[in-house]
């Protein structure tokens, strides 16, 4: 360490693994490895350094929730106290530095102490938060960082209730920041501490204000902060500074000629901010950070806009949740469920219902995704000011963390909260402009009620044929909706259907009260597919539905669910928990909105030993027609309708084995059925 140290005036260093990274005066040492865990807290005797701390029940890496054995539970998953305790050890070489702990996610109540002082106490379990160890540390000793987290029902932290687990622990990365004692701060809400609003922009130049706020004890003398602006190449296009600052923030403004835009998945071109710190001339600070210029609106009547152009919005939702992993993912985790969205062709995300990973915003930025993300304000409503306050606080910490994401366009204040929030939404979305001045709030409903126009747009949560009515209610209910309401900006926040991948009938009939229940334990595959091939085109036909989100792209976790054949797991995912199985209506999204691969689909593979003779056959697929063959005979030959879809009505199956096979000039796929 001593080394490396002594090369620090010299050399931004970036090791291989990635535990440790210095950019001149700032060091940052990876937290993950090796922390002592037990349930509940650690009971420690003696007055420190002279103590006796016991051991944790076990070792475990970063990222880990408590919740990774317990939450498919039927006797339900565990809710309370959780205790991490490292050993660090603190050089005579660090006093005079700056040493700050930052955690990117802690469910839910997050308690931080060294040496069992207390430093700080952080409410929501979704977005980051930073503390300063400094002046509790001691030096040239080993020191012991405690963190005591509590995933238990409270009142004054969202999330109060709703159809998801609410797990505890350190599920994401944990790390150490050193720096001088003037630093840019890390401080600021939990973020990196520099913000770059975009003022203007046209065809010819934009127009950017940068926002870097500083931390020191000593204050400020001789000290400058300079702004870089660099395009994709890396070369630098805007370097201005100023040795300005007041109340801990130096501001600086700055014009770029030719602006590149980033055009969502056209061209989701990015520039690298950069927000250097200087004193005497001598650079002892940096952040870096992804940004993009790019213009948006939402039309009452012909939907979303980005730069200019129409672009139909079609999206998932998607919940940080996997199986055998419950929250605490990895990076590869994250890569995995971007890389399975992408290749069904989605162009935007719903990232519900809470701030997740930074990692999924600087993907969603590379990638192209239009991104709508939301504060846990879900189904419960608590009015009480201390859980008023920490919906204040989550909201600012989102926006602030999140603040130069050009994939963000939407900040989500509500989720089906039933009514009596009024005050708060309105103030929530008072704050949401002034911290941001160019993106649009947004909410999802499922009641009507005046709270559904506080928003600058919204989104409706309707599952037509699911939980009531029948599926084709959706378009005279939107379209009712939006002649009563014609300014209002309309989304389709959530819709879908569950799906067991196990269960399966030969032909969907909506009235057959055999299936028709959606809380039911007969949650048969064909009656999501039907679904969203319904959906599908009512959704594309009508312009004045901005987005649309399925609910849900994976398969999640849920106390509350027994139904379908699986207790404690909603099914309306796409793909199963596991990411190992693709369901049918997968496809059918894949087929119309990924045009880039070829896709041959025939559905209903799984249901092999059938007890019905007579099927309906459904292929999706880019091919433009298709040919059915049963036990070599062909059937026939149909064309492939607007929405990728082929469709065989009532086709009768032979006793015992049939051999069924669709031919395409895209490729072809079979199944062998059995008929009892």
């Amino acid at each position: 360490m001593k080394s490396i140290k002594a090369l620090l005036v010299l050399f931004a260093l970036i090791m291989v693994n990635g535990q440790l990274s210095i950019v001149n005066g700032r060091e940052v040492t990876s937290l993950n490895q090796e922390w002592q865990f037990r349930k509940g807290t650690f009971s420690v005797w003696g007055v420190y350094p002279n103590i006796f701390v016991p051991r944790g029940e076990k070792v475990v890496n970063l990222p880990h929730t408590y919740n990774d054995e317990d939450f498919l539970s039927d006797e339900g998953y565990y809710r309370g106290e959780g205790s991490y305790m490292k050993e660090i050890e603190v050089p005579e070489s660090w006093k005079g530095k700056r040493i700050f702990v930052k955690f990117e996610g802690a469910g839910s109540v997050a308690n931080v102490q060294v040496n069992w002082v207390q430093v700080g106490e952080h409410k929501g379990a979704y977005n980051a938060f930073t503390f300063e160890l400094t002046d509790y540390l001691t030096y040239g000793q080993k020191n012991y960082l405690l963190v005591t987290c509590d995933n238990s029902h409270r009142f004054d932290v969202a999330t109060l209730s709703g159809d998801f687990n609410i797990y505890g622990g350190l599920y994401r990365d944990a790390w150490l920041i050193i720096t001088d004692d003037v630093a840019i701060s890390p401080l600021y809400f939990g973020s990196d501490g520099l913000q770059v609003t975009q003022k203007l922009l046209t065809p010819d130049r934009a127009d950017i204000s940068a926002e870097v706020r500083l931390t020191s004890k000593s204050g400020y003398q001789d000290c400058e902060v300079e702004f870089q602006l660099k395009d994709a190449k890396g070369q630098v296009v805007v370097s201005k500074t100023t040795n300005i600052i007041n109340n801990d923030k130096a501001t600086i403004n700055a014009g770029v000629s030719n602006p590149h835009l980033w055009d969502g998945m056209a061209d989701p071109y990015l520039y690298k901010v950069v927000a250097i710190l200087k004193k005497g001339g001598k650079e002892i600070d940096r952040v870096e950070d992804q940004f993009g210029f790019r213009n948006f609106y939402v039309d009452e009547n012909k939907g979303f806009f980005l730069n200019g152009k129409h672009l139909k919005l079609r999206g998932v939702s998607r919940h940080q949740d996997w199986a055998g992993l419950a929250s605490a993912l990895t990076k590869e985790n994250h890569l995995t469920d971007l890389n399975i969205i992408q290749e069904m062709g989605v162009n935007a995300l719903r990232l519900a219902h809470y701030p997740q990973a930074h990692f999924m915003f600087e993907e969603a930025d590379r990638r192209g995704f239009v991104v709508w993300e939301e504060i846990p304000f879900i189904t419960g409503y608590n009015a009480y000011e201390g859980f008023h306050d920490n919906l204040r606080l989550q909201l600012r910490e989102m926006i602030i963390q999140n603040y130069n994401h050009p994939s963000i366009v939407f900040w989500g204040l509500f989720n089906e909260v039933p009514g009596g929030q009024n005050n708060i939404v309105g103030e929530l979305n008072d704050i949401a402009h002034e911290l941001d001045p160019v993106r649009l709030t947004t909410s999802a409903t499922c009641f009507e009620g005046d709270f559904n126009f506080i928003s600058d747009v919204m989104g409706w949560n309707k599952y037509f044929g699911w939980y009531d009515g029948k599926i084709d209610d959706f378009a005279p209910f939107f379209d009712k909706w939006h002649a009563t309401y014609p300014d209002a900006k309309i989304s389709i926040s959530e819709y879908g259907a569950g799906a067991s991948i196990n269960q399966h009938v030969g032909q969907f009939d909506e009235d057959n009260k055999e299936y028709s229940n959606a809380r039911g334990r007969l949650h048969p595959e064909e009656k999501q597919t039907v679904s969203h091939m319904k959906h599908i085109k009512m959704i594309t036909e009508r312009d004045y539905i901005w987005g649309s989100y399925v609910w849900n792209m994976f398969d999640f976790a849920s106390s509350m669910r027994r139904e379908g054949d699986a207790n404690n797991i909603n099914d309306k995912g796409l793909v199963t928990h596991n990411r190992q199985t693709r369901k049918d209506a997968f496809y059918l999204y894949k087929a119309n909105w990924n045009k880039a691969e070829q896709t041959v689909h025939l559905c209903s593979k799984r249901y092999v030993d059938r007890k019905e003779d007579v099927t309906d056959i459904i292929v999706f697929t880019t091919a433009p027609n298709v040919k059915l063959y049963i036990n070599g005979k062909l059937i026939g030959t149909q064309k492939t309708d607007a929405y990728a879809t082929v469709v065989w009505e009532g086709v009768k199956l032979n006793k015992g084995l049939n051999k069924v096979e669709v031919r395409t000039a895209h490729g072809n796929d079979s199944a062998e059925w059995n008929v009892q």
